[in-house]
Formats: structure tokens, sequence, C-alpha cells
């Protein structure tokens, strides 16, 4: 029911992959290293599994439908351009044997008890998820130092577009979610600017929009989802200082952490 399986460490460098399984498509035992490559996947569970690292630098994914879009005990994306759908976790740090992992909420928005030790390391490359339970889910730490990462998550359940146990460290690169209030966390540390909002019940397509004092647009963006929290983070902003928010028709002045 895996449609490319190995016992030991799997390297893909190239080609072009259309699958459809019922179980995991890209599995591995031990690691899996994507270099390159094109792959069109739909999955009844993990879009790319591996029991210890899952490593992206390169290639075109396009997970249409996943339980989760990729899954391991640790996760290092360094590039490549990644579309995922999910029912569950978009990415997923959890230890071997498909087994997911759980934990507390430490971080700005929450709260709970440190437990975990899978990360998610993320330098490069563009990452959007369709999420419907969490967008990124870190059973230990989340690292994020450069790349484009999109949340798009759910305001039911107890989903968030954050879920880490330890930390989650933003130094580069953009960062946007949009999701659910109830078990919301932001970044617990930054090298950049971070917004995170309560917003309300608001629709998909609704605009949300960031300008600095000059009146300079520096995110204009709709979530394809229904959604209660924005976090926001990227270079130009910074902690400290002041921008106009505009959730549709409603806006405000509010400091970046």
């Amino acid at each position: 029911t895996k449609a490319i399986k190995s016992v030991n460490s799997l390297l893909i460098s190239g080609g072009t992959f259309k699958i459809d399984s019922a179980d995991d498509a890209v599995h591995s035992n031990i690691d899996v290293v994507i270099n390159g490559g094109t792959f069109e996947i739909t999955t009844g569970d993990d879009g790319f599994h591996a029991d210890e690292t899952l490593t992206v630098t390169n290639g075109k994914i396009s997970i249409t439908k996943s339980y989760e879009g990729l899954e391991g005990l640790n996760i290092v994306v360094a590039g490549g351009d990644i579309t995922i759908v999910a029912s569950d976790d978009g990415i997923n740090a959890a230890g071997g044997n498909d087994e997911s992992g759980f934990g507390g909420r430490p971080g700005g928005m929450g709260g709970g008890m440190s437990s975990g030790n899978g990360s998610i390391t993320i330098s490069g490359g563009s990452i959007y998820m369709n999420a419907s339970g969490d967008g990124i889910d870190a059973n230990g730490t989340l690292t994020i130092t450069g790349g484009m990462v999109t949340v798009c998550g759910p305001t039911n359940g107890d989903t968030a577009v954050l879920d880490y146990d330890k930390s989650a460290v933003i130094t580069g690169g953009t960062f946007i979610g949009t999701g659910a209030q109830m078990m919301a966390q932001s970044f617990s540390d930054a090298e950049q600017g971070v917004i995170a909002l309560s917003v309300g019940n608001q629709s998909k397509g609704t605009n949300i929009t960031i300008k600095d004092s000059k009146g300079n647009t520096l995110l204009s963006y709709e979530p394809a989802l229904n959604f209660q929290i924005v976090v926001i983070s990227m270079p130009e902003l910074v902690s400290g200082e002041t921008y106009t928010v505009s959730i549709g028709s409603q806006s405000g002045e509010f400091q970046a952490s």
C-alpha cells in the first residue's frame, strides 16, 4: 500500500512521479532525502515519511490529498516548491513507525509542558499548507531561518497554526499563518518582528494587509479558509515598530513584538 518504500535510507535526485497510494507515497524506515524531481501525490496517509530524518533541498512537490504532508522525527526543508493539502497536520515532527507524537503548547499565545524530541528546520524554499489539523506540528522544536511559509488552517477543533512543545524560533524568511484561536501559539523567540493577532471570526477570502508607518504595503494576503487568528513574521517587520493592520474593512495600529 506504500508507493515507494525503503527499509534503509532513500535518496531521490530527479524524475517525475505521479503517485496515488493508500498508505505513504514515499517512505523510509530511516532517512529520506529529496534533492530534486517533480511529484504529484494523492495518498491516504503521509506524502513523505521518514522514521528518522526527512530532508528536502529541491524539487516541485504537490500533495493534493494526504493525512499528513511531511512527517519524520526530524524534518529539514532547505529548498523546493512544496504545496500540501492535509486532513491532519501539514508538517509533523514525530518519532518513527508512522506514529504521531503529541505534547503541550508553551508558546506566545498559549501554555503547556515541554516534551518531544522532534525538530523542524526550514531555511529555504516555498511551502504552502492547507491543513485541517495543525499547520506545523513540532513535537519538540521549530526553527525558521529563511524561505516562504504559508499556513492556512481551519477554525474548528483543537487545531493550531503552530503547535510546538519546546520552542519556535524565527530568524529569517517570511511566515504567514491563519487559523483557529483556541489552541493558538506564536513564536517563542524571533530576530525579526512578529505580529500575532486575534481577529474574531473572519471569512475565507478576507484581505489581510500590513502597511508600515510610511504607508508602504508590506503584505496583502487572502486566506483560503475561515480564520480567527493571524501570525505573521517577515524581515520587513521590526520589533517595537508600529504597523497598520487591516482585516477586511477594519484596521488598527499594532506594535510588532
